[in-house]
């Protein structure tokens, strides 16, 4: 250790002002030196941020920096001398070095810039960390030959033909190169590098002596993700890179990514992102242009590291469900559990778990996430005819009242549906097509003679099963950039029926008239939706005779709901004193434009006031 004088910070005065290092110039064994600065982030002024992964959190190191000594990470010394220049300073802002870390307020406050930092940065320069195994030039070679492929009409044709009619015949350790950097410590998953590397901002992503543009492996992975098989089939995370590009920058509001304009939504996407402290689920995204959409409540928040993540979670919810411009219920959309107490336990044992939950069963917990949100903010469903919420929050107890109409009560679920249940394998066994169909509808062959709730003029009841199951079909017109309601059902229909059809080809269940509905359909379109959909949620059938697609946890018992502001169904579970839990969302074939409301208006069913604890 050097025997100069330790730096201490002043601390940094109010406004947006925040530091600036000046790393001097040096050779690659020479001591790291620089200078620190303040600076006001409104003035313009040129500089480059950086990001890495913090490692070991051991300060075991040091730099010079306004010829005093500060302590830093082993890792921030690898990205110091990897960018230093030769000949010139530099001006970088990098967390470690730029924010008092002993300073907890300090701290808190730096979080609400931390946006504008990386989006006013000339370039983000990435340090992956060193290339020990010599892997970084052939990974991103890989990644630049591809680019070249995508560009060529006739190329990517030949590479679309290898990877789905012939892939089984691809090698694996053609990708390897790509696996390694999607699995670096610096990892695509971080919860922080999202703002970081999300703005826009160019950025420089650096491994060891190689680096390669950040636009270059984007638009890669772009184009990859259309060959959703061929990545299952190689295991290639490419959806971690692809979802980090551009996420801070606010889209076009009539496109397919609409979505991220609520707060709610993004915080329940970012799901998978890793991270130390769960508080950072919310503040991480303090600066995203979500939190501006409309909703002063949600506005107002500042990242408060002293509060527990409870506090912090519940008051989110409060805000975003009271302060929500459109009274949509997407906060009660994203409430998922993992696990919740049954009705069916002895009453002292029930009451007792329910005591003992961490929140409230209407506040989403973004520690667990267990599928991918059906009330998507651009979905075309609307179980509520756009009747928006009418809800109160009796904020001593967290209890949350409001209205809607109860429609029906389940009378049979299934255990959660595995991932990739529905992947076309007509190797397997047992399917979960036919298992559903069998166990939880009591039906055994599939054809176009039963109707669905015995209706003679409503839909085949298979019809109903593979809308239920794959949530309506809604994320395949997404993908296709079509608009939900102009697709004919019997399209729908027909990729459906061509699962079963192929799926259950060595079979006698699958009528002949079915077989004819099947014609043109497209088996893998239905796939795909109804894995995305059905994936760890369970399916099951109402005393009405209602197909229902909901949370895991849903059980026999549980009452489903049309709640005001709720383009989607919802689950509840009846408690004491005519309370109920919040189960969670669900796909109701029959539900899913406004029929329950309808029945309401003509005074075939109550509204009522629930109560929600």
């Amino acid at each position: 250790m050097s025997s100069l004088e330790r730096y201490h910070y002043t601390p940094l005065p109010d406004g947006p002002y925040i530091r600036i290092l000046t790393i001097f110039p040096g050779g690659p064994s020479d001591p790291l030196r620089g200078e620190l600065e303040l600076l006001n982030i409104d003035t313009g002024e040129d500089y480059e941020s950086v990001s890495y992964v913090w490692g070991d959190p051991s300060r075991s190191h040091e730099i010079v920096c306004n010829d005093k000594t500060l302590s830093l990470t082993a890792s921030l010394v690898g990205a110091l001398r990897r960018i230093r220049r030769a000949n010139q300073p530099r001006r970088i802002w990098v967390d470690q070095l730029s924010i008092n870390q002993d300073d907890l307020e300090e701290r808190s406050q730096q979080v609400q810039f931390m946006n504008t930092i990386y989006k006013n940065a000339s370039r983000v320069l990435v340090y992956l960390g060193e290339d020990c195994n010599s892997e970084a030039e052939e990974a991103f070679q890989l990644i630049r030959n591809l680019d070249q492929t995508f560009r060529d009409g006739e190329s990517k044709e030949n590479f679309r033909i290898m990877n789905t009619e012939h892939l089984r015949d691809q090698p694996e350790a053609q990708w390897a190169p790509l696996k390694h950097l999607i699995a670096l410590p610096w990892e695509f998953t971080r919860i922080w590098i999202v703002q970081e590397i999300g703005t826009q901002a160019p950025a420089t992503l650096c491994w060891g002596d190689s680096e390669c543009d950040w636009d270059v492996i984007w638009g890669v992975a772009r184009h990859l993700s259309d060959f959703h098989h061929m990545r299952k089939h190689f295991g290639l995370r490419i959806t971690d890179i692809k979802y980090l590009y551009k996420r801070f920058v606010e889209p076009d509001r009539e496109g397919r990514h609409a979505n991220r304009l609520s707060f709610m939504y993004e915080l329940h996407r970012a799901a998978h992102c890793r991270l130390t402290d769960p508080r950072d689920r919310v503040f991480a995204f303090l600066g995203h242009y979500a939190v501006l959409e409309g909703n002063p409540q949600l506005a107002a928040i500042r990242a408060d590291y002293t509060k527990s993540v409870e506090e912090i979670y519940c008051d989110i919810a409060e805000r975003a469900l009271l302060g929500d411009p459109g009274k949509t219920l997407i906060t009660l959309a994203v409430v998922q559990h993992s696990r919740l107490p049954s009705k069916m336990l002895d009453g002292s044992r029930a009451r007792h778990l329910v005591d003992a939950m961490p929140l409230p069963s209407w506040v989403p917990d973004w520690r667990e996430h267990e599928a991918h949100i059906l009330s998507e903010p651009t979905s075309s469903h609307r179980a509520h005819a756009s009747r928006p919420a009418d809800l109160e929050i009796e904020r001593a107890a967290k209890v949350l009242k409001l209205r809607g109409i109860k429609v029906d009560v389940l009378e049979a679920c299934s255990d959660p549906i595995q991932q990739k249940e529905f992947h076309f394998d007509k190797s397997r066994r047992v399917l979960a097509i036919e298992s559903l169909w069998r166990e939880i509808c009591g039906k055994t062959g599939f054809d176009v003679k039963d109707r669905y709730f015995d209706d003679p003029n409503g839909d085949y009841a298979v019809f109903a099963y593979t809308q239920t199951l794959s949530s309506g079909g809604i994320a395949t017109a997404s993908w296709d950039a079509r608009h939900y309601h102009e697709i004919d059902c019997e399209e729908w229909f027909a990729e459906g029926a061509a699962y079963l059809a192929a799926a259950l080809a060595d079979t006698d269940l699958v009528s002949a008239e079915l077989r004819d509905k099947a014609v043109g359909g497209d088996l893998y379109k239905w796939t795909r939706a109804a894995n995305g959909s059905a994936s760890n949620r369970s399916f099951g059938r109402t005393t009405q005779g209602r197909y229902v697609l909901g949370p895991k946890v849903m059980e026999k018992g549980d009452v489903v709901c049309v709640l005001f502001g709720g383009k989607m169904p919802f689950v509840l579970r009846p408690w004491d004193d005519g309370k109920f839990l919040l189960v969670g969302e669900c796909y109701v074939h029959g539900l899913m434009q406004g029929e329950a409301i309808e029945l309401h208006e003509r005074g075939e069913i109550d509204k009522e006031m629930f109560q929600i604890c």
